[in-house]
């Protein structure tokens, strides 16, 4: 819940029906801190459960703001699903921004009809104000403490983190257990993407990861064997985990991983004297919050395992479309 103060009176805003296609922003009112509160008649203020088929959903956890020109908005969160009639998100929860405007009464509305849109024609915002919308996250456009994350408690001495490289130091935890891999990870942001990075190493494995939990990732990575070195996509789905492509490399260690993520698939591919060799596909919607759980959203991660391993990774690039 929220407690604003307007005008001498006090509002007080709540998160209901669940955090997901249900959610929606209610509101009620009174003239002290300690009630007794009205509710607005017209509850709920903001949602879009009754929008079936529209991009956003799970509209709510609002927050009334007030910008410098005086103009009202409520702050909240809400998802994008994958597809108009695939009710699955893998983004995670997204910050959105809707008009608010106060009656004489004292009630407010919001949205457009009650309802958020993926875009508002307003007068409230000045022509000369730009979005800048960043499209390309690199190593050295990107900063180690604020763009990425780890899992749980990170052992700091395996990573060594520069400003046009990283160097992972593997153990023995991998990816499928609840503890803390060798792992570096920046959130996706949007559907449709396109990321590649050089990955070398001297023993165990090192790679690329979507991830969502430990039980719900996809793995495109470089791992040496008894033979030599191959590159793997694989994926790991609940109690299944398949390795559904091999290329073997023989004694080169050093593979460019390239992975593009359209809103229902991820498609694997391994770049070799310049060509982009498909290692195959796997849906988004087993990543998604509805089949793992949680509200994040997946990662784009870099991780080694394997006890006493190394590996790099350079020229990392993630550019969305």
């Amino acid at each position: 819940m929220h407690f604003n103060k307007i005008e001498g009176r006090y509002y007080l805003l709540a998160a209901e029906g669940g955090t997901e296609y249900g959610h929606m922003v209610t509101y009620a009112r009174g003239d002290s801190p300690s009630g007794p509160f009205e509710p607005y008649a017209h509850n709920p203020v903001l949602t879009n459960r009754n929008l079936g088929g529209y991009p956003l959903q799970g509209i709510g956890h609002s927050d009334l703001v007030q910008d410098d020109a005086g103009n009202w908005w409520l702050f909240h969160l809400g998802f994008r699903q994958s597809g108009q009639w695939l009710t699955y998100h893998h983004l995670g929860r997204e910050v959105l921004l809707a008009p608010v405007t106060f009656g004489e009464d004292g009630w407010f509305t919001a949205g457009h009809n009650g309802t958020t849109l993926l875009s508002f024609e307003t007068d409230r915002i000045p022509n000369e104000v730009v979005q800048q919308e960043k499209k390309s996250y690199t190593f050295e456009n990107t900063d180690w403490k604020l763009d990425w994350c780890s899992l749980r408690h990170p052992h700091e001495a395996n990573y060594q983190l520069e400003q046009d490289k990283a160097t992972l130091k593997g153990t023995e935890v991998t990816l499928d257990v609840p503890a803390s891999p060798t792992f570096i990870g920046i959130r996706q942001r949007d559907f449709d993407a396109t990321l590649f990075c050089e990955v070398s190493l001297d023993s165990g494995e090192a790679g690329i990861t979507i991830y969502m939990d430990e039980n719900h990732h996809y793995d495109l990575a470089i791992r040496q064997e008894e033979t030599g070195y191959r590159v793997i996509e694989r994926l790991n789905i609940g109690d299944i985990k398949s390795i559904e492509h091999a290329v073997e490399l023989g004694e080169d260690h050093q593979a460019t991983l390239v992975i593009k993520a359209s809103p229902e698939r991820y498609h694997f591919l391994l770049r070799a004297k310049g060509e982009d060799i498909p290692l195959g596909s796997a849906q988004t919607r087993y990543l998604s919050s509805e089949v793992a759980g949680g509200f994040t959203g997946v990662l784009f991660g870099l991780y080694a395992t394997g006890k006493g391993s190394t590996a790099e990774f350079s020229k990392f690039r993630l550019d969305y479309h």
